[in-house]
């Protein structure tokens, strides 16, 4: 079924998928062409399988799909059998015992949902499981098509392992993600908590502390934050039990903003990150499941540049450069910024990787950080509701 250019190109939309929005989507794609199927489907859920966090599909409208995932994936009864066999294989749900063909066709999923879309067979399997999610996959066939042969279950175990490693890539792509936006955001904010699985501050950066010993709607309490407004609380609750549970249907997982409002001042915003449970630890001074910036648009980070220059031995404009750099900018953007070509700033960023023994923007952000080289420079205030009516 998988052989020569077929396998190839198979293989190469495989592990090209974690690099592109619509890999996954193309891989189903040939999948189904090179398989014979009608229609396939890759299902992320929480760890017992019975609740659809996101997934990708082909040859399914959008309708149907969104009528599985809120009702009938939980009725489909391959999914049941799935769950008592060993995970990491394919199975086929006529040779396998997954479901036998009269009970599937008394079933509800079948006269309610299957039936119209013309799927009578499938080949399916927990390719994945990995804190807290469990990943299964499932090509599905017509009546007409007949059932996933020996032969071909057999081919779809071949691919298994290299399913793995891709979804394994796609991973371990998604924590350096969540590793790069921690470093971004520490150089752009000082005033930063970190958060373990119980919701416990377990680390408060000294600009933090300020914050919470300054600001009368916000305080700690047993180690939890304790916000003065309910619906703010309510909201750092929900962005924070989604970051814990790896998500659910009604709460993203990429973090959020909660913003703490202020009499006659700007709010205090509270930008909550999710971190990768297995993120690199040299990267936070404690273990922790979340991290939250206290940002305060009335305050103002710089970066000493004389001691920065002094500190990594750079010259005046080095120093410039490497302090935009930490503080989340893009070379065009510093280009435009010191009125200099961005050929230039290459230049510069180039001398700075030689001078501090660094190979990326992520690694010179993180000395920068490290190093005493930051003051916080209060604004005049004004009041709120006054500078967004101007």
């Amino acid at each position: 079924m998988f052989a020569g250019k077929g396998l190839d190109s198979l293989l190469d939309a495989l592990y090209y998928a974690p690099y592109d929005a619509s890999g996954w989507q193309e891989f189903l794609n040939r999948i189904v062409s090179l398989s014979g199927s009608r229609s396939a489907r890759i299902l992320v859920m929480n760890k017992s399988a019975d609740q659809v966090f996101n997934g990708v599909q082909v040859n399914t409208d959008a309708s149907a799909y969104q009528a599985f995932v809120d009702h009938y994936v939980n009725l489909c009864p391959w999914r049941p059998g799935l769950s008592t066999l060993p995970p990491g294989k394919f199975y086929s749900s006529f040779l396998d015992g997954i479901c036998d063909q009269k009970t599937f066709y008394r079933s509800e999923f079948f006269n309610d949902w299957a039936r119209h879309l013309d799927i009578h067979h499938g080949a399916s399997g927990t390719v994945w499981q990995h804190d807290g999610q469990t990943i299964q996959m499932f090509m599905q066939r017509t009546g007409g098509q007949g059932h996933f042969t020996r032969d071909e279950t057999n081919a779809f175990n071949a691919l298994a392992p290299h399913i793995r490693r891709a979804l394994r890539l796609e991973a371990i792509m998604h924590q350096r993600r969540q590793q790069q936006a921690f470093l971004e955001q520490q150089g752009r904010f000082s005033a930063m908590l970190l958060v373990n699985a119980a919701g416990e501050v377990v680390y408060a950066s000294e600009s933090a502390w300020h914050t919470l010993r300054d600001e009368p709607g916000i305080r700690m309490h047993a180690r939890k934050l304790r916000l003065q407004d309910k619906a703010s609380q309510e909201n750092l609750d929900r962005l924070l039990t989604a970051s814990f549970a790896g998500g659910s249907a009604h709460a993203p997982v990429t973090g959020g903003v909660v913003p703490l409002w202020r009499y006659a001042r700007t709010p205090l915003l509270m930008q909550v990150i999710p971190l990768h449970p297995d993120a690199d630890s040299t990267l936070m001074p404690v273990p922790a499941h979340a991290a939250i910036y206290l940002v305060d648009s009335e305050q103002e980070t710089q970066i000493d540049l004389d001691k920065l220059a002094s500190l990594l031995d750079l010259t005046a404009a080095e120093a410039r450069v490497a302090a935009l750099i930490s503080q989340g900018d893009k070379p065009a953007d510093i280009a435009a910024f010191c009125g200099v070509s961005v050929h230039t700033v290459r230049s510069q960023i180039k001398s700075i990787f030689l001078k501090t023994e660094v190979s990326s923007q992520a690694q010179l952000t993180k000395l920068v950080r490290a190093l005493p080289v930051q003051r916080q420079v209060p604004l005049p205030r004004t009041p709120f509701l006054l500078s967004s009516a101007g």
